[in-house]
């Protein structure tokens, strides 16, 4: 069984990127936030009632994802990060502009050599623009289920060319400075013992994230959590699901959360992750799971085998952070794809630190990053040896919908 939290903060909210940071400095918040972020406020609440090691009483978190309410109509929307290859407008006249790259396979229309450009070898050609001469560029946003599944279907593309549809692009693709707002806030390093400022350096700025409040409608935080009941603290307390449930659903409902520790009020609800997500699983050959790389090999939770035969097309979409031991394509070479292509707008750190004080760090992609990928052999990806999957320190990451489809003979 599943909770699914709804997190609305009560004030602002910092998402550390994972960046070194030294008091005196600025710090800017990220969005969106990380999986285990939430994972850890999670998991305090059941170490504060039932005194338990709770590091393994999550064993998934799906999201975090935005949801959208309509105050007049009550509508609620789920959105996701956006796929980096869809790019908006460099110009401000024309913010409701969306295109979409696609990989070039048409080598005839190269307007430059990837020979002579630091693309990795194991990444074929790149995805481009090429309907007009409009300048576009990336932007951090988000796309409601109803149009991740136009993109999955291939249908998006006529969607966003057709200016006819610019009101109802703009209520299914939305930019981050239509969810939230920077919060400039000076903050002092203190010595509490004494009383006093810690050092010289100890005054730094900080760029907090504030969710807007519009009048016609509200945003807020939400996450699916399925709990371990098979860890062997819950099982030695002898704690049930009905005992963990009940904790949450205690009065007051509010959790800290973030680098400053701010209080989130949170709603529960007995729900699955894929039962909200049902439409984009019924695009034919769509897949969501948590992608593992082991032994030259795929794994993918919860339990689906997905068969993918030799030549067939593969998309995937990261709907979380996604951190690896090494380069992402080249994994996926040593699994039996050749990348023929990959967007992503950036490239991030994440850390964490245990309640045992150790902390743990890693490069990572963000959420949105797409990957095209051709299988070089017959490969099927399985739940076998997904044991260890969610040991990840970074629970919740790697959350993926992966779409295979038959290359056209």
């Amino acid at each position: 069984m599943m909770l699914k939290f709804e997190f609305k903060p009560f004030d602002v909210l910092f998402f550390g990127s994972g960046k070194p940071f030294n008091r005196g400095d600025d710090a800017s918040s990220i969005f969106p936030p990380f999986s285990h972020t939430f994972a850890g406020a999670i998991s305090r609440k059941l170490t504060t009632f039932f005194k338990i090691d709770s590091s393994k009483a999550i064993k998934f978190i799906y999201g975090p994802f935005v949801k959208k309410l309509s105050v007049t109509s009550k509508e609620e929307t789920i959105f996701f990060s956006i796929p980096s290859n869809i790019y908006t407008t460099r110009k401000e006249d024309n913010s409701n502009f969306f295109c979409i790259l696609n990989p070039l396979e048409n080598q005839a229309l190269k307007l430059f050599s990837p020979q002579n450009t630091n693309k990795p070898n194991t990444i074929s050609t790149f995805c481009v623009y090429t309907k007009d001469e409009t300048e576009i560029e990336p932007f951090t946003g988000f796309i409601s289920i109803k149009y991740l599944k136009h993109w999955l279907d291939g249908s998006l593309e006529n969607k966003l060319s057709d200016t006819h549809n610019d009101t109802e692009n703009k209520r299914n693709i939305i930019k981050l400075d239509e969810i939230c707002q920077n919060d400039e806030r000076i903050g002092i390093k203190m010595n509490y013992k004494q009383g006093t400022v810690e050092k010289e350096s100890g005054v730094y700025r900080i760029s907090f994230k504030k969710l807007k409040i519009e009048p016609a409608e509200e945003f807020s935080f939400v996450v699916w959590v399925e709990f371990n009941l098979e860890d062997e603290n819950i099982k030695k307390a002898n704690i049930g699901y009905d005992q963990i449930k009940a904790i949450f659903e205690k009065q007051p409902r509010v959790l800290k959360v973030g680098g400053e520790s701010k209080i989130v009020f949170y709603k529960i609800e007995e729900v699955s992750f894929f039962d909200e997500i049902k439409e984009l699983l019924e695009i034919e050959n769509t897949f969501v799971g948590f992608l593992k790389f082991e032994n030259n090999s795929l794994s993918i939770l919860p339990e689906k085998i997905i068969k993918i035969e030799k030549g067939e097309k593969v998309q995937i979409l990261f709907l979380t952070q996604g951190v690896f031991d090494n380069f992402l394509p080249d994994l996926l070479n040593k699994c039996g794809f050749r990348t023929t292509s990959m967007t992503m707008n950036s490239c991030l750190n994440v850390t964490l630190y245990s309640s045992k004080i150790t902390r743990f760090f890693s490069k990572a992609i963000p959420a949105g990053t797409v990957i095209w990928a051709v299988a070089e052999k017959d490969i099927e990806i399985s739940s076998e040896n997904t044991s260890s999957l969610s040991k990840n320190s970074f629970i919740g990451s790697n959350l993926v919908l992966i779409r295979k489809e038959k290359t056209k003979k």
